[in-house]
């Protein structure tokens, strides 16, 4: 049963972020207009430093379910999105699985500060000049992609909805197998 419902939660990301709504740009909500990237669509490459200093090219993690996550320290969604984020890599701490997270345009000062009074352990880049968020949208945090072990983006995000975000746990947990 939980299979099926792992399905049926994909197709209802896969509809809801591709589907329709593109047919009636008006309708479209703006964060929509503003996406670069769709589903189905192979995740724009980068390499990034992190906070800690280590490289990281998004073209080395094929093999892993990425978890991509755009965020800014000063948006009140992208801090609620952040709080789970570590949940979310322990829930698949054994899988093939790999959270990075990405300021836009902030300082990598600033960014520090705010990871410092935290306890998380996930990877965290700063895109100071948005080169890298470009690739991806125009406007609006967080944003996140799932990104297949063959590095297809297979579902996404934007702004931060508990039970959408969880809907995006379903799709993580079909693509990190058994």
């Amino acid at each position: 049963m939980r299979v099926i419902y792992n399905i049926l939660a994909a197709l209802f990301i896969l509809v809801g972020v591709s589907g329709c709504s593109a047919m009636y740009d008006d309708a479209m909500p703006s964060y929509e207009k503003t996406a670069l990237v769709r589903v189905g669509d192979t995740a724009p490459d980068f390499t990034i430093q992190t906070l800690d200093g280590q490289s990281i090219a998004l073209s080395q993690q094929r093999g892993k379910t990425v978890l991509l996550v755009f965020f800014a320290t000063y948006c009140p969604d992208c801090k609620k999105q952040l709080s789970v984020l570590e949940g979310v890599k322990e829930r698949f701490a054994d899988k093939e699985f790999t959270i990075l997270t990405i300021s836009r345009g902030e300082k990598e000062e600033d960014v520090r500060a705010y990871f410092d009074e935290r306890d998380y352990t996930f990877a965290v880049a700063v895109d100071g000049d948005s080169s890298i968020y470009n690739l991806y949208a125009t406007r609006y945090v967080p944003r996140c992609y799932v990104i297949d072990p063959l590095g297809r983006i297979v579902a996404l995000s934007a702004e931060y909805d508990e039970d959408e975000f969880e809907l995006l746990c379903d799709v993580i947990e079909m693509t990190v197998g058994d």
